[in-house]
């Protein structure tokens, strides 16, 4: 059951993942999921500690800042594989219990950087919104609709708009590389880098 609900949310999203149509893909009667999970937000739930519980970490670095990249470098390669995802955790606030040891062990790096804990938790916070952002964005971009932002981007009025101008190449070379580690880094350094 959890593997054909993975699949239609992968295929068509979380509007098109009913409990009946679940029911239907199965070929049982429309109540046999509901003997497995309460809801469809239970069902998401499952749905996202199994995936959860799936991400692969390598060894990290001893230093808290690779450690953190390689931690959240993983998180994001394993959910963008899966497009849902970021809606499910932006819109319906979600948490996979299953991601709470990576959490753990980014909380200990942002401390052994020499963060108090405030502080530890405000730069997680920043680099959770940043890669949920980075998700979000990135499953945008896989729709085959055109950009409207790319366009005004790409060439704007330069009497009117003169660093948009300057900035067009940089914003159209952006689009062309998936940036979120070297922007994770940027994020990460200017984070945990107190002026001496």
């Amino acid at each position: 059951m959890l593997e054909t609900a993975i699949r239609l949310l992968d295929a068509q999203g979380v509007e098109a993942l009913t409990m009946r149509r679940l029911a239907t893909e199965l070929g049982v009667s429309a109540m046999a999921p509901y003997r497995h999970v309460g809801s469809k937000d239970e069902l998401l739930m499952v749905l996202l500690d199994r995936l959860a519980a799936r991400f692969a970490y390598p060894p990290r670095p001893p230093d808290p800042k690779g450690a953190m990249l390689v931690l959240w470098s993983t998180i994001y390669d394993s959910l963008v594989e899966h497009p849902w995802v970021p809606e499910v955790l932006a819109r319906r606030r979600m948490m996979a219990p299953s991601v709470l040891d990576a959490i753990e062990e980014i909380h200990a790096a942002l401390r052994d950087a020499g963060l108090p804990i405030q502080a530890a938790v405000r730069a997680y916070r920043l680099m959770w919104n940043f890669t949920l952002g980075s998700l979000l964005v990135r499953a945008g971009t896989s729709s085959e609709e055109p950009s409207q932002q790319r366009e005004l981007r790409r060439a704007p009025d330069p009497k009117r708009y003169p660093m948009l101008t300057a900035a067009a190449a940089a914003w159209t070379a952006a689009y062309e590389r998936d940036t979120y580690r070297e922007d994770l880094g940027a994020l990460i350094d200017a984070l945990v880098t107190r002026p001496d």
